[in-house]
């Protein structure tokens, strides 16, 4: 071939191999985006069931309270007492269906880990508070550099580019050279020259005249090359919409959880508290009491949602910019993680012992 043919075409094949590579690390992304989704709903799934047998025993400790003014000083009527036991019974439901999401949260997580789906996986039971750095460019950087999506497109206009070049090296052309051997041995039909070989030597040259099927391969190649820039254009503004779109997101998922941490639930709470002291004295009725007492469960549960929101959202951003973890997330140590619990990557921590061969 001529000079530079064989180094183009090696080079056009490692290009693709690059996109290849790219395209394997969309898919390792994706996994860990999955299996974090899916450790965050059944940490929420756990959480909530905990906030709801808690709420079960305040519960009973205020049917006590009913059934002592109802039976013994007789200020309440029977309505109340069926009202509350209407209450523990719609909170069983709850468990129950909480159970249940609790199965199939651990079935899904399983599956992306491939384990066996009756596999107990536990999450741990809090999560280290985390500090959003503001410094949206540097996310916008990162995402630019490292999202693999976008590496594979790079990839492929420099493979483009490079099939453009090797298209041009068609143009000239390529040499041939034969060497040929003829084993007569005895069946040549002279008696003179039987039995010796034939050698023959030959070469020969391509010209390469067809210039319109030469020139269409380049232009080709050229405008494959620019097709893809305008796409990598595309996806590029697309990335930077999206890191945009989710850290927002997840500043206003943290404003949220800390106005409900340090304002909403305490306030809740003292109000809780206060018309259970008020109701024994027949300051406050029953309905007030109950309502007060849902707006805390609900609150409850609603600030384990936004933490696991949160949460959820710092995965996707962590997947759009192209790494396992959100730069500028600033989180203490968490504290030692629970048997059979599971850390934030997924990994079984019930055991640290090697089990391959050799440490391999």
């Amino acid at each position: 071939p001529w000079f530079g043919k064989l180094q183009t075409s090696a080079a056009v094949a490692e290009r693709g191999l690059d996109a290849t590579r790219a395209k394997l690390h969309v898919a390792e992304l994706d996994v860990i985006e999955k299996i974090k989704r899916a450790y965050y709903q059944l940490y929420f799934i756990e959480q909530a069931i905990a906030i709801t047998e808690q709420d079960q025993e305040q519960l009973r400790l205020i049917a006590r309270i009913v059934d002592r003014r109802y039976t013994v000083e007789r200020k309440v009527s029977q309505q109340d007492v069926l009202r509350l036991e209407v209450e523990i019974s719609r909170l069983e439901t709850d468990l129950v269906r909480l159970r249940q999401q609790l199965d199939s949260s651990q079935a899904s997580l399983a599956q992306l880990l491939h384990v066996s789906p009756e596999t107990e996986l536990r999450a741990v039971d809090t999560l280290p508070p985390e500090q959003i750095s503001q410094d949206i460019e540097l996310l916008y950087r990162q995402a630019i550099t490292a999202r693999p999506e976008l590496q594979t497109q790079l990839a492929l206009i420099a493979k483009d580019r490079t099939a453009a070049d090797r298209a041009r090296l068609d143009y000239f052309p390529d040499v041939t050279f034969g060497l040929t051997w003829i084993d007569t041995a005895n069946a040549g039909i002279s008696p003179v020259t039987n039995g010796r070989d034939a050698f023959l030597l030959s070469a020969g040259v391509n010209l390469p005249i067809y210039k319109k099927r030469l020139s269409a391969a380049v232009r080709e190649s050229e405008a494959a090359a620019v097709a893809g820039a305008r796409e990598y254009d595309s996806l590029r503004d697309q990335t930077m919409q999206e890191v945009k779109d989710l850290f927002s997101q997840a500043t206003s998922q943290q404003e949220l959880l800390r106005l409900f941490s340090d304002d909403i639930i305490p306030k809740a709470q003292q109000t809780l508290e206060q018309s259970i002291q008020s109701y024994q004295v027949g300051e406050v009725d029953f309905l007030q009491m109950i309502d007060n007492w849902r707006q805390l469960l609900r609150y409850h549960i609603q600030e384990k949602r936004f933490e696991t929101d949160l949460q959820q959202t710092l995965a996707a951003l962590a997947r759009q910019i192209g790494d396992f973890e959100v730069p500028g997330v600033v989180a203490p140590d968490q504290p030692p993680l629970e048997q059979n619990s599971l850390d934030l990557d997924g990994n079984d921590d019930s055991t640290n012992e090697d089990t391959t061969e050799d440490g391999n």
